[in-house]
């Protein structure tokens, strides 16, 4: 079966684009943002 999922969009086609730093509290044992991280990004 292929692999039918869209490749992600490139940045040239956002008008803003804004990279974060992320603290050693911010991401799991994983090294994943936590969910409610993002929310205080767009806050």
């Amino acid at each position: 079966m292929a692999d039918r999922r869209a490749s992600a969009p490139a940045r040239d086609l956002y008008v803003y684009w804004q990279m974060v730093s992320t603290r050693w509290r911010d991401n799991d044992i994983y090294g994943h943002v936590n969910n409610a991280v993002y929310y205080s990004y767009i806050d």
